[in-house]
């Protein structure tokens, strides 16, 4: 029990550790396509957390060869997303089929064997890897703030505990998807011992960190590594040896490891909301040194003295008499330290004979 405690940890810490900083170095390095939908809110975050309910109990009821195919079109999506803006299309796609096709007839021909476990294991945890890297960027590069994903982890916390002590949901789903093709998992098998973290988990670190970066800078991301290493990937792996409710005997052994890395997420996020002011969300160069605003001209300048009855110009585009720039031009004669006297509007129109006194100066 020991010792496939420590191996569950070994497995869980490396896998999580690695897709996260995978993920955060992707964000640092390569921009995705934004989708032509608008930026990811709460909205969004409800509708996949509708998803996470509802296709579980899908993947229970159908037949395997429908779940395969189902398995293999959103890994390929997933793929496809994060290395399109790496490879070229060609070897894109002969990377994906390779990848996806050795897994499948290893997992129907090799799983006798120790060796083909190893394989079967290492192939699948790449897919998952890069396909958790790329998902997470889309969502975070596309506007997902730090504070939806804090409360998205919150509320997988619960799911993830009613599902797994209450209504044995997860270790139904982790049971059917035992050595079948494109597990979504990460792990590895050595002698006797076998662990995995699942896919779920592994997108939620992924969306932690990136997210922790972009808005609050490196050292967030450093805190929410320790957090993901320490809440996500160690404490999951000893929580068997103080309550015995998640070992299942001979059937093996399934922690909801959200239960315990949720809570912290969010007491995370809030410790980095009150140490530190959040970047925009909508600029697409957050994470990044924002450039020194520039003030316009009229405000660099120094006043220069006027009559008061001379007309105050508040831009250079637009016309002092008119209206809808009233308060921009009593704004702009306050900023000077002038006194803004309104002018009546001329029969002659938008632009008149006396064009100096109607129309904004140009400098």
């Amino acid at each position: 029990m020991l010792e496939q405690t420590f191996f569950q940890a070994i497995v869980a810490l490396v896998g999580s550790l690695v897709a996260a900083s995978c993920a955060w170095w992707y964000f640092r390095r390569v921009r995705l396509d934004r989708p032509p939908i608008g930026t990811f809110n709460g909205r969004d975050i409800a509708v996949l957390l509708v998803f996470i309910v509802v296709l579980p109990m899908l993947y229970l009821i159908l037949p395997s060869l429908m779940l395969t195919g189902l398995l293999i079109l959103t890994f390929t999506s997933a793929l496809y997303i994060a290395l399109r803006p790496l490879l070229a299309l060609r070897y894109l796609w002969t990377f994906i089929a390779v990848l996806l096709i050795s897994n499948i007839i290893i997992a129907q021909t090799l799983l006798g064997t120790r060796a083909g476990w190893q394989v079967y294991w290492l192939l699948t945890s790449i897919a998952v890897v890069i396909a958790a890297v790329g998902v997470s960027n889309l969502y975070v590069q596309g506007g997902l703030r730090l504070k939806t994903i804090a409360r998205f982890a919150l509320a997988l916390a619960v799911y993830d505990a009613f599902f797994s002590l209450v209504v044995p949901l997860t270790p139904a789903l982790a049971d059917a998807f035992e050595g079948h093709p494109l597990d979504p998992a990460i792990g590895f098998v050595m002698g006797t011992y076998s662990a995995n973290i699942g896919l779920g988990d592994v997108f939620v670190y992924c969306l932690f960190t990136v997210a922790a970066y972009k808005g609050f800078g490196k050292r967030a991301a450093i805190a929410a590594l320790i957090v993901v290493g320490v809440f996500g990937a160690v404490l999951p792996a000893f929580a068997p040896l103080i309550i015995t409710a998640f070992v299942r005997g001979q059937l093996g052994i399934v922690v909801p490891a959200q239960a315990i890395f949720g809570p912290a997420a969010f007491v995370t996020y809030l410790v980095l909301a009150r140490q530190a002011k959040s970047r925009c969300a909508r600029c697409d160069g957050c994470a990044r040194p924002k450039p020194r605003r520039l003030r316009s001209p009229w405000q660099r300048r120094p006043s220069r003295a006027r009559p008061t009855d001379a007309p105050i110009d508040a831009c250079r585009h637009h016309s002092i008499i008119e209206p809808q720039v009233t308060g921009v031009c009593r704004l702009a004669a306050r900023r000077r330290g002038e006194r803004w006297l309104p002018r009546q509007r001329s029969i002659l129109g938008r632009y008149g004979a006396d064009d100096e006194q109607r129309r904004c100066k140009r400098r």
